[in-house]
């Protein structure tokens, strides 16, 4: 992208790097040049070589957003920041969201895809979408072309980044254009090449994500979904309530009695080099997107299951002392998670719930609100944070993982 200042110019691969110069941001397209020069910047079409009109357009991030304010790192930083960009979902999108909403009504299908946290993002909107007798279906980018053949006219992709630079999500979103489909982008970075793919912008309004790790890009976008699902079915306004009372009972829950136990329980498991973590329904995807946090920030083996696996050979892995995380929530499954985590403990394991509640089978609790079926984003913000405290415990770079990059712009 090229930064437009007062008498100066910048190129860089995202907006934060000149963010304290200029706001005024103008997004190359595939085969775009330009030349920057001390009298300014000028725009080619690379294939003829004329020049082009360059009309830049001017963001509304802010340079505190890119920057520390304080926190000890950008990660903390945009944990915390969660408390109001969750809310902030329910300020935004609701014309898109209502069209989308009248379009799943008269027939459309659904299929939601992503890489990594976003995959994870589309798994739990399935099980939204489920919640409100919606059937979708959620496929990860890179597995996504056995399936492009059931694509059509009548189908709506829900494609999830944040950066819109994803590459297997690009190569995905290209083959669906083909088979006709209309592409909604569910986005936070702006002006991004998603962003200019898609029929429909969904933008998610988190601001600047300068961690590697994503979370509150995530979290805005889980929510713009069930905001979705919720209006399908006419329950838009009671949709938008719920994810509202869900940031106020947050602000309440991150104290610093909830944030000394998560620290006490990071010092308790700097060691370990195996946690395991097990969730059923929407905990599943709660499960695998608290996992992928541990691994990318403490480099810990965290390596989550649904419940209902455990039976099926990975209760091998269990020895004496072993962590293993329960996710659960008051839902229709909850006894079905206490027993497996009862089976887990016969076999030694170190049982930690997270919950709302207390049980006999959990050795640790970390306990959180009861926000019914949204109790899915306080489980991964434990998940978050207790991601951060071993990481820093253990030496790491919470902001910069080894080997992993923002955007995966490569096969």
């Amino acid at each position: 992208m090229v930064g437009l200042g007062s008498d100066q110019y910048f190129l860089a691969s995202d907006v934060p790097a000149f963010l304290k110069e200029t706001n005024q941001v103008y997004f190359l397209n595939d085969g775009e040049a330009v030349v920057l020069s001390n009298s300014g910047v000028k725009l080619f079409d690379l294939e003829t070589g004329k020049e082009k009109r360059l009309t830049p357009q001017v963001l509304d991030w802010k340079l505190e957003d890119a920057e520390k304010n304080g926190y000890p790192h950008f990660l903390l930083k945009e944990i915390y920041e969660q408390l109001k960009t969750i809310p902030k979902t329910t300020s935004i999108n609701e014309k898109e969201i209502k069209t989308l909403a009248d379009k799943i009504n008269f027939g459309y299908k659904i299929v939601l895809t992503g890489c990594g946290t976003a995959s994870y993002c589309a798994l739990a909107a399935k099980y939204f979408f489920a919640q409100q007798g919606i059937d979708s279906s959620a496929v990860p980018s890179y597995e996504f072309m056995p399936f492009s053949k059931f694509i059509d006219k009548k189908t709506l992709v829900f494609a999830i980044s944040q950066s819109g630079e994803t590459a297997d999500t690009l190569i995905a979103v290209k083959e669906a254009k083909k088979q006709g489909a209309k592409i909604v982008a569910v986005v936070n970075a702006r002006g991004s090449t998603l962003e200019r793919l898609a029929d429909t912008v969904l933008s998610v309004g988190a601001g600047p994500e300068i961690a590697v790790v994503s979370t509150k890009a995530f979290t805005s976008q889980l929510a713009t979904l069930y905001l979705l699902t919720t209006a399908v079915k006419d329950k838009y306004e009671t949709g938008k309530e719920k994810i509202i009372n869900l940031g106020r009972v947050l602000i309440k829950w991150f104290d610093v009695q909830s944030i000394n136990r998560l620290i006490s329980l990071a010092k308790q498991l700097m060691n370990e080099e195996h946690i395991y973590l097990i969730g059923k329904h929407l905990n599943y995807p709660a499960a695998l997107e608290f996992a992928l946090k541990i691994k990318e920030t403490s480099y810990v083996h965290a390596e989550p299951f649904a419940a209902g696996e455990l039976k099926h050979g990975v209760i091998t892995l269990i020895q004496k002392g072993t962590p293993c995380f329960v996710l659960a929530s008051n839902d229709e499954v909850k006894d079905e998670v206490l027993s497996s985590a009862s089976e887990i403990k016969a076999r030694g394991g170190l049982i930690i719930g997270i919950s709302p509640f207390e049980s006999n089978e959990f050795d640790v609790l970390i306990k959180i609100p009861d926000l019914e079926d949204l109790t899915i984003f306080a489980n991964i913000i434990v998940g978050q944070l207790l991601g951060y405290y071993l990481g820093v415990g253990r030496g790491a770079d919470p902001d910069k993982p080894r080997n992993l990059a923002k955007s995966v712009t490569v096969k």
